[in-house]
Formats: structure tokens, C-alpha cells, sequence
């Protein structure tokens, strides 16, 4: 399955600097969680540096370290991801990057969507409250994530957790 930008254009959602962003920053945090390596915090900090400066970097790595420690936290079975410069997206990456658009966009229906099928009941509100601060943050520095629809959210939803989305 592809995943068509709003555009028409059926490039690689990571060519967008915004889902580039939250969906390598969720790869280096959650691999230095997994591994216990700091080595994959560092990768994930260069790229940040790399792509807004150190000054716009500090701000979102942290909004994105607190969302990763959060969404952990939340999760109803183990996150996944796939390694550091894929330019595929594995289920728990696209319900996790349609999360963040949908609380960007305002898509109350798509964040319903998405916080059900990555948490349980009594854990959904502070899967959310941490997808606002990261929403926030990206607002801030003027990276806005496309939307996601909830029909495309439930089709996710359904695939195996290691199924390449492009």
C-alpha cells in the first residue's frame, strides 16, 4: 500500500521534512530505548541539527524524547520501528505519525482513530495530551504534517506491524 500525499504526488512520505522529523526522531529514541545505546540519540540529535540548526533542534528533540517516553508508556503491545534512513514506514510509525497530523489538523476523528488503536481506554488521554505537545512543537517551528484520513488510519490499523508503507 501506498501512502499518496495529499498533493496527488505518490512520493515517499519522508520527503516531507515534517514526517522526516518525527518519524526519524522516533526511530533514534526508540532504538536507544530498545538498545540501551546512546549512539542512536546522537544520530537522531545530528539529523535534527542538520535539518533546523541547534536552536530549532533543542526544542523538538526534547517534545520528541518526552513523546517517545510517553507513547511507550501508552502503548497496548511493544512499539516498533524500522531501522534509522528507511524510506519505507512500518504500521506503528504510521499510526503514530496520523496521530500527530490528526491533532495538528484538528481532525478529531482521525485522533480518536489513531490513540484507539495504539492504546488502551484508561491510557488514550495521556497518549494524546503527549501528541498535543509534540503538535505544538512542530506548529511552532512551522513544520506541519499532512493529514491522514480515519479510513486510512483503519486500514493501517488492520496490517501486520513490520508491513513497508511507502
Amino acid at each position: 500500500m501506498a501512502i499518496v500525499l495529499a498533493s496527488g504526488r505518490n512520493a515517499p512520505v519522508l520527503a516531507r521534512r515534517p514526517e522526516r522529523l518525527l518519524v526519524e526522531g522516533y526511530r533514534a529514541w526508540l532504538s536507544g530505548y530498545e538498545t540501551g545505546s546512546i549512539d542512536c540519540w546522537e544520530i537522531g540529535w545530528q539529523v535534527f541539527v542538520d535539518e533546523l540548526g541547534s536552536s530549532q533542534a533543542r526544542r523538538l528533540y526534547g517534545e520528541i524524547s518526552y513523546w517517545v517516553r510517553e507513547t511507550r508508556g501508552c502503548a497496548a503491545q511493544q512499539l516498533r520501528c524500522f531501522p534509522y534512513g528507511c524510506q519505507c514506514l512500518c504500521r506503528d510509525e504510521c499510526l503514530l505519525l496520523a496521530l500527530v497530523a490528526a491533532v495538528q489538523n484538528g481532525n478529531d476523528e482521525s485522533v480518536a482513530r489513531a490513540v484507539g488503536h495504539l492504546a488502551a481506554e484508561e491510557k488514550q488521554e495521556a497518549l494524546h495530551r503527549a501528541a498535543r505537545c509534540l503538535a505544538e512543537a512542530l506548529d511552532d517551528i512551522h513544520q506541519r504534517l499532512l493529514p491522514v484520513p480515519p479510513h486510512v488510519i483503519d486500514d493501517v490499523a488492520g496490517r501486520p506491524c513490520l508491513t513497508m508503507f511507502h
